[in-house]
């Protein structure tokens, strides 16, 4: 799911996959990525984070409150059902600057030691973050790496994409996309 926005997001954005090919032929010159190249991909994991970022996977969580509770100026009762919902966190111009625009950048680690350590949830946090969260982005880097280096993807001309929050964050009707052999 995570990829699927992610290459839709570098289709739209050339300058982006400009210096994601440039990183990929950079450090790899066309052999298949491994574990071992991760740290020197440091580009292809600000592409996965900036993806996580605007389209979250898992856009939201519920929780149930322990105790009553102000937040922001709002009463929260004892045993309330609560929703937490990152796709709308993660776009919120108090943490992030033009939050709509795709930015890898913006996990440098310079700009990420800077920002609110709650702003960024993808695999939520705290006692209930997701454990698979290293495993999962490890696996991104890799895949978009392989195949990066070897296609670009283009999106269907015409074709609407809009985000459908069901259980997870997809498109409402999918997402067509041509490759072109790089």
């Amino acid at each position: 799911n995570a990829l699927t926005w992610a290459f839709y997001l570098l289709s739209q954005n050339p300058a982006a996959e400009a210096k994601l090919h440039a990183e990929l032929t950079q450090e790899l010159a066309g052999r298949t990525p491994t574990i071992d190249d991760l740290p020197r991909l440091a580009y292809t994991k600000m592409v996965i984070e900036e993806t996580l970022r605007l389209y979250p996977p898992a856009w939201g969580v519920g929780r149930q409150s322990i105790a009553a509770d102000n937040v922001g100026g709002y009463t929260i009762p004892a045993n309330a059902s609560l929703t937490l919902p990152f796709y709308v966190m993660h776009r919120d111009p108090r943490w992030w600057d033009d939050p709509e625009r795709f930015e890898p950048e913006r996990f440098t680690p310079e700009r990420s030691a800077k920002r609110h350590k709650f702003a960024y949830l993808p695999f939520g946090a705290g006692p209930r973050q997701c454990i698979g969260n290293n495993f999962a982005m490890m696996e991104a880097q890799l895949l978009l790496a392989t195949v990066a280096q070897r296609y670009r993807l283009r999106l269907v001309p015409g074709h609407r994409v809009e985000p459908n929050p069901i259980f997870v964050l997809r498109t409402s009707d999918g997402l067509p996309m041509m490759l072109e052999r790089r």
